[in-house]
């Protein structure tokens, strides 16, 4: 396996552990710091975890139909790019991945 596939792999983790974290701290405080953490979890974290997540599936040859079969919210395909390339992502076929994934979410509305 590629060494960079590995780092990122360790960062979708990191992530999903620092979302666990959260959501336990969080049920020991109450008011604005209980909203403010699980806005937080559901927010920033979910979405970077997503985005980790896909660029991964990406770098593994998984196409983004098999991956999303139900999606409610498009992603942001630049994070999506920058966080594959950074991981050693080919742009021209990143490119070719992301045009597949529109046409499968316009097909899908």
């Amino acid at each position: 396996m590629n060494e960079r596939l590995i780092y990122l792999r360790i960062k979708v983790k990191t992530l999903v552990a620092e979302s666990q974290i959260i959501r336990k701290e969080s049920k020991k405080t109450n008011g604005m710091v209980k909203w403010n953490l699980n806005d937080h979890r559901k927010t920033i974290v979910r979405q970077h975890t997503r985005f980790n997540l896909l660029a991964y599936g990406f770098l593994k040859g998984i196409s983004y139909e098999s991956m999303e079969k139900k999606c409610n919210e498009t992603p942001s395909f630049n994070s999506i790019s920058n966080v594959a390339i950074k991981f050693g992502g080919n742009r021209e076929d990143l490119k070719v991945w992301i045009e597949d994934a529109k046409a499968y979410l316009k097909s899908n509305k």
